[in-house]
C-alpha cells in the first residue's frame, strides 16, 4: 500500500456546504448556545462520525473511542456559550477531540501493562484469507494503516491523522495544534516516512492483495 492512499481512508467533512445549509446551521448553532437540547442533538448527529471516527485514529480502540466522543460532545455542550458563532465549528470541535484523547491515552498508559504501539484496533489480529477480494484488500489496507498509525508518537499521529486523513490544509492544523506550520510540516513528513515504513515491514502490497510470507 503506498503512503497516498492513506487518502483514500480520509472521512469527508460533515460541515454543511451551501449557503442556504450554512445558514441553517447556523441558526441550529445559535439555538443550541441559547440551550435549545434538539438543536444540540442536531450538531451532534451532524458531527458525531466525524469525531469518532478521529477518536479511533488517534486512539487506536473503537471502544475508547467510542467513550472519547461521548465526552468530547459533553464538554462542547458545557462550553458551547463559550463559541463564537460566527465562527467554523469543525476547528474547535477537533481540539477538543485532540485533548480529550490525549487524557485517554495518558490514563490507558497508567493502567495498560502493554506498550501503546501493541494495542491493536478491532480485528487486528484477525487472520485474512491468502486470496484477498476488494472488500477484503480495502479491510486489511484499513487494518494496516491503524497499526501503523498506532506506531507513531502522539504529535505524530496527532499531525498526519488530520492533514493526511480528515484532509485539512498545514495552516488549519498549524491552528488547531497551536503550533507553527513549519513544526506541522516536520512532523507529518516523520510521520509519513515512519508509516511507509511500517508498512513496507509488513510486506504488504497492493498489487499483491496480500501479506508475502518472509523467510524464516
Amino acid at each position: 500500500m503506498d503512503l497516498s492512499q492513506i487518502a483514500t481512508f480520509r472521512m469527508a467533512a460533515d460541515t454543511p456546504e451551501s449557503s442556504g445549509a450554512r445558514a441553517t446551521f447556523a441558526r441550529i448553532l445559535e439555538r443550541a448556545r441559547a440551550g435549545d437540547r434538539t438543536a444540540f442533538d442536531s450538531i451532534v448527529i451532524l458531527y458525531r462520525r466525524r469525531v469518532l471516527m478521529t477518536a479511533w485514529r488517534l486512539l487506536g480502540r473503537l471502544e475508547d473511542a467510542e467513550d472519547a466522543a461521548q465526552e468530547v460532545f459533553l464538554r462542547l455542550f458545557r462550553c458551547l456559550n463559550l463559541f463564537d458563532g460566527k465562527r467554523d465549528l469543525a476547528p474547535w470541535l477537533y481540539r477538543i477531540t485532540i485533548n480529550v484523547c490525549h487524557d485517554a491515552r495518558r490514563r490507558r498508559e497508567r493502567t495498560s501493562s502493554l506498550p501503546i504501539h501493541e494495542l491493536s484496533p478491532p480485528n487486528a489480529r484477525v487472520a485474512l484469507p491468502a486470496q484477498l477480494d476488494e472488500d477484503l484488500l480495502k479491510t486489511e489496507q484499513k487494518r494496516i494503516l491503524e497499526l501503523s498509525l498506532a506506531a507513531l508518537t502522539e504529535k505524530e499521529r496527532t499531525a498526519v491523522v488530520l492533514r493526511d486523513i480528515e484532509g485539512l490544509s498545514t495552516k488549519e492544523v498549524a491552528r488547531i495544534l497551536g503550533s507553527s506550520e513549519t513544526t506541522v510540516r516536520s512532523q507529518v513528513s516523520v510521520a509519513r516516512v515512519k508509516i511507509k515504513k511500517f508498512i513496507d515491514r509488513q510486506g504488504f502490497t497492493s498489487e499483491a492483495g496480500s501479506k508475502k510470507g518472509r523467510a524464516r
